[in-house]
């Protein structure tokens, strides 16, 4: 849309789906749930998830930009883009998570997060890949970090019809808006939404005003990403205060400036797409990792809930070294299970011809036109 790069913000996603494999792993091995450890971990691991959104936000203007029209047809090419990928990972993913789920029914006592009990039925599948599960579903006890998916979703569906609000006429903007307002609206007093969306839009904004010469000077400034840095870093000072784990997620002030560092996320998601630094390229170099990105993302937590439940069932590799020996293991699998199947699932084009050719077969002639 303006020049952008994209190797850079690539590699971004890459590592920031490693981070978060990684202190999930780090968690199960070794920490307690409320302990300064856990408030690192889960201060990265949370970091991980808003710089995706951030991202999200990046992308997704790019690609409305390139998509929006005057009529309002671009949401029918942006939805089954979407569909086509997001849907296949998921899918695979809830069937590994029903899979694990399968061997705690059958008497494996299984590590999760909650410890709770879950429904395994037709419905909690559907429900998983609708993105529409319950607490109580297997999904949810055994894919917590599925409630990012399911947000940014959210956050695709806004930004859809925020584009037709801002592009259409007459009775489409109108209908846009209040599809945008509504959404907004019904999900305020729900859990991290307002934050993402603030993150989301931050990206959005950097890449819609991207262009703008003074908005450049600011991203490509050599002292942006350690101001950044520091900002993220920030709330680590606090890690060893009594309930840091628990108010990351319910003290209003902390989740205000976790929405606040939208503004310095998407500046350097900016930085990153439109220069050529040593930095940039030092992510790009990392670009392969965002090849499976998304599939490690959704699959990875059954990987290592079932790996350290059959340790401790089985009382292998006790003591330290065995957890370490365990958490390399586990991220191992991880690995492999989701490079194994993006190399399938993580290839949407031939998901969106079928979607496209369906929706020619239904009338909507115009949506296989756009896809050409």
């Amino acid at each position: 849309m303006r020049g952008y790069r994209y190797e850079a913000l690539d590699g971004v996603r890459g590592l920031a789906a490693q981070a978060v494999v990684f202190t999930h792993a780090v968690e199960m091995a070794f920490l307690p749930a409320h302990g300064t450890g856990a408030g690192v971990t889960g201060w990265i691991g949370r970091a991980s998830v808003m710089l995706f959104f951030a991202l999200s936000g990046f992308v997704i203007a790019t690609s409305l930009g390139r998509l929006a029209d005057r009529d309002g047809r671009h949401l029918v090419p942006y939805a089954v883009h979407r569909v086509a990928r997001i849907v296949p990972p998921l899918v695979f993913a809830i069937i590994v998570t029903f899979a694990v789920g399968a061997l705690g029914r059958a008497g494996l006592p299984l590590l999760t997060r909650s410890g709770e009990s879950y429904d395994m039925g037709v419905l909690a599948f559907l429900r998983g890949i609708t993105l529409t599960f319950a607490p109580s579903d297997a999904t949810f006890v055994i894919d917590n970090p599925l409630w990012s998916l399911r947000q940014e979703v959210y956050l695709y569906a806004v930004a859809a019809f925020a584009s037709l609000a801002l592009v259409g006429h007459g009775v489409r903007r109108v209908l846009g808006a209040a599809l945008a307002v509504g959404l907004i609206v019904v999900t305020a007093n729900r859990f991290f939404y307002l934050q993402s969306l603030a993150l989301f839009g931050a990206g959005a904004a950097a890449a819609g005003f991207g262009g703008h010469p003074g908005l450049r000077r600011i991203a490509a400034s050599p002292a942006l990403l350690p101001v950044a840095g520091l900002a993220l870093a920030a709330p680590l000072a606090f890690v060893g205060q009594p309930g840091f784990v628990d108010g990351m997620s319910a003290w209003g002030p902390f989740l205000a400036y976790q929405a606040a560092l939208g503004l310095p996320l998407g500046l350097c998601l900016l930085g990153l797409a439109i220069d050529e630094t040593s930095i940039a390229r030092g992510f790009a170099a990392c670009a392969g990792a965002a090849a499976f990105s998304y599939t490690l993302y959704v699959v990875h937590m059954p990987i290592l809930v079932l790996v350290f439940s059959l340790r401790a069932h089985l009382g292998w590799a006790p003591g330290w070294t065995g957890s370490a020996a365990t958490l390399a293991v586990a991220w191992l699998g991880a690995q492999v299970v989701a490079i194994t199947a993006a190399r399938s699932l993580e290839r949407p084009k031939a998901a969106r011809a079928a979607l496209f050719r369906l929706l020619g077969r239904i009338g909507w002639t115009g949506a296989l036109s756009r896809s050409a």
